[in-house]
């Protein structure tokens, strides 16, 4: 009788198994062996990360650019690098069967996708310059390669976790497993919680509360100017140590600092105000 483990291994080397299929495949054999995050983790694939963070292999970088009516795709330049990077690089949450059918599909522009800037960005970046206002709107453009490697990203996660199950002596046989091999399978660890960014429900997030390091990367990618960074350090570093009354002051401080610089956190906004209104009450 065949081996569900070692077809999903088979299956996974197989470069003309569609990915969306494999992890259908991975997520019924983590659930017979009772591995939780391994079988979110496949339901996020299949369904789309609308409201978790987003893995790191699910990131990718392109070109940010503006249609000129007559002239085609020009290049945007932006004088601040920092806010140029966090720009030119976007978190890709679409499910895996939505992002092969992006990556076969024939658009007929040189294999190039466009990904539009959310529209809050798009004003406050953009609003007052002349060509946004003259028609020319910033988008990113990425390679359709970037998307067949967060494919392969996934293929390959696939495979490296059916392997350690091997080496663990989990097989099973036909679509079962024995009550040993699902003792066994608990052994097998596997990092797949590699999040890059803080979008929806921060618990899945590396952001820690009142720990400023957790969101330094963030705060760049997102464009938040190094003063603004250094003040809300400065502020945290400061809170952990004083009394009542100057906690007060600062989580005030800190819900003001969050306010000028809201529109640009984004749901980061939630977890930094979790870390001063409990000193407000």
């Amino acid at each position: 009788m065949k081996s569900l483990v070692l077809e999903l291994q088979a299956a996974a080397m197989d470069g003309a198994t569609k990915v969306d299929g494999l992890v259908r495949k991975a997520l019924v054999v983590a659930t017979k062996l009772k591995l939780n995050d391994f079988r979110e983790w496949c339901e996020r694939e299949l369904h789309g990360y609308a409201s978790a963070g987003v893995p790191d292999y699910r990131r990718v970088k392109g070109q940010l650019k503006a249609r000129n009516p007559y002239h085609g795709w020009v290049p945007v330049v932006i004088e601040d690098s920092g806010l140029m990077d966090a720009l030119s690089s976007r978190e890709v949450g679409q499910s895996v069967a939505e992002l092969e059918h992006l990556a076969s599909r024939d658009g007929g522009n040189g294999g190039t996708l466009q990904i539009p800037l959310p529209h809050h960005v798009l004003l406050q970046v953009f609003g007052r310059t002349t060509e946004f206002r003259l028609g020319l709107v910033p988008t990113l453009l990425i390679s359709r390669t970037e998307v067949h490697g967060i494919l392969d990203a996934v293929r390959n996660r696939i495979l490296e976790w059916s392997l350690k199950l091997e080496t663990e002596g989990v097989l099973g046989e036909g679509m079962t497993f024995s009550t040993e091999e699902v003792k066994r399978a608990s052994n097998v660890t596997y990092n797949i919680q590699e999040f890059s960014g803080v979008l929806g429900d921060v618990s899945h997030s590396q952001v820690q509360i009142g720990d400023y390091n957790s969101i330094r990367s963030e705060l760049r990618r997102l464009g938040v100017p190094a003063a603004e960074r250094n003040e809300l350090e400065e502020i945290l570093d400061d809170l952990p140590r004083a009394d009542e009354k100057k906690k007060l002051s600062l989580a005030k401080r800190g819900l003001d600092w969050l306010m000028r610089n809201g529109a640009t956190l984004g749901a980061l906004s939630d977890s930094i105000r979790g870390w001063f209104e409990p000193h407000t009450k």
